[in-house]
């Protein structure tokens, strides 16, 4: 069987982290290690790792705090495993996904190894942040080896939103699977290093995709994701002012070398610059090219998300856009109404924000009313593990 390390790069939230070790330490396999990368600006998390810690288990301070990416690069270039995953601190394993994974895998080697996640809603986060709604609702299939090229393909056409499949979204990236070392090794010697700004997980899916030999979907979700109303990631889709400072903060120059320049406010054009810099570090002609036609287009679906606080940002943001599709011929289509799903996380953003509320609310709870109360997300994902195992069984 393989041996895994599981990392595990937090920042500032210990609570959430109590979470994700609760589940580590209760995982049925025992052959991995757990590499905490704790890279605090204001909380650190050593008491919450010395609650849990097993043996195995090492945590490791970054001093001073360092970018995501440099979290991800020195925790994982520290890991022994033959298999090395990470697990941000805001997801939940289920207790078997290392047993699961290993299984597969005995039966099928690959460089790259995916499953799927799942969304867990708290109530209320600000007073209790355990509490929350999930449901199990994957269609589950065989493990099935797949094409990592075809997958970095697929990213660069943008022919449709992140997120929209329900499959293909989580494959090729390490934050929903793991990477053999030798992966990680043949990509350092031909990048220099895995993880690069902005968002590491991006910049890391397109060498290993394009290097990798094999990869393999193990068919079935094993991972839970907590929908933090102070996720990274959804504050960058509907705040302006969070979207800017995170570019920023790890260079100012990106803004202006973005796929759409200046476009900081589409998430999709913020993810083709992570796509497009990983490309250019790769062997010449291995990469395709990027579908700028699609990616305008995805580009105003982004701004019409958005929550705009000044118009003046707002007016040039979209000229920006506007002459993107000008130079490009693309006539907008008209916007789609908003989905109940879309709707509940801008109310979560806003209200962390500081925005002025909007008329989200009915439409969140009758979102929240389909799915069933735990008492936390590690409870949730023993309830979908035994779920997704009696179907495993059953088939």
């Amino acid at each position: 069987m393989p041996r895994f390390s599981v990392v595990v790069p937090t920042r500032n939230r210990p609570d959430l982290l109590e979470f994700c070790l609760e589940a580590l330490a209760a995982q049925t396999f025992d052959d991995h290690e757990v590499i905490v990368s704790d890279n605090p600006t204001d909380a650190p998390a050593r008491a919450v790792f010395e609650r849990w810690a097993r043996s195995g288990w090492r945590y490791v301070r970054v001093d001073p705090p360092a970018p995501m990416h440099e979290n991800f690069e020195r925790a994982c270039t520290g890991a022994a495993g033959d298999y090395v995953a990470v697990v941000i601190d805001k997801t939940v394993l289920h207790p078997s996904a290392l047993a699961v994974a290993a299984r597969a895998l005995e039966a099928q080697r690959a460089d790259i190894v995916t499953w799927w996640n799942e969304g867990y809603n708290p109530v209320d986060e600000l007073r209790d942040v355990a509490s929350g709604r999930f449901v199990s609702a994957a269609e589950i299939r065989p493990p099935t080896l797949y094409d990592p090229a075809a997958e970095v393909g697929r990213r660069f056409a943008n022919a449709e939103r992140r997120g929209v499949d329900p499959v293909h979204y989580f494959r090729g990236k390490i934050v929903f699977g793991a990477f053999s070392r030798r992966l990680l090794d043949r990509i350092r010697a031909e990048t220099g290093r895995v993880f690069y700004p902005l968002a590491p997980d991006y910049t890391s899916m397109v060498p290993a995709c394009i290097l990798a030999e094999r990869a393999l979907d193990i068919g079935r979700p094993l991972l839970v994701s907590y929908n933090s109303v102070r996720s990274n990631g959804r504050l960058q889709s509907v705040d302006p002012g969070h979207a800017r400072r995170f570019i920023e903060a790890a260079d100012p120059r990106i803004i202006g070398e973005l796929p759409i320049p200046g476009l900081y406010t589409s998430t999709h054009n913020v993810v083709a610059y992570d796509l497009v810099s990983a490309a250019a570090r790769c062997p010449p002609g291995t990469a395709p090219p990027l579908d700028h036609v699609n990616l305008v287009r995805r580009a105003r679906e982004d701004l019409q998300a958005v929550v705009w606080t000044h118009r003046d940002e707002r007016d040039a943001q979209y000229r920006l856009l506007e002459a993107a599709e000008q130079r490009l011929g693309v006539t907008p289509l008209p916007p789609s109404p908003p989905r109940p799903a879309d709707e509940t996380a801008v109310a979560g953003a806003i209200r962390h924000a500081g925005v002025v509320r909007r008329l989200t609310h009915s439409l969140a709870q009758r979102a929240a009313a389909r799915r069933e109360l735990y008492d936390s997300p590690v409870d949730a994902a023993r309830a979908a593990d035994r779920h997704y195992t009696h179907l495993t069984i059953g088939a």
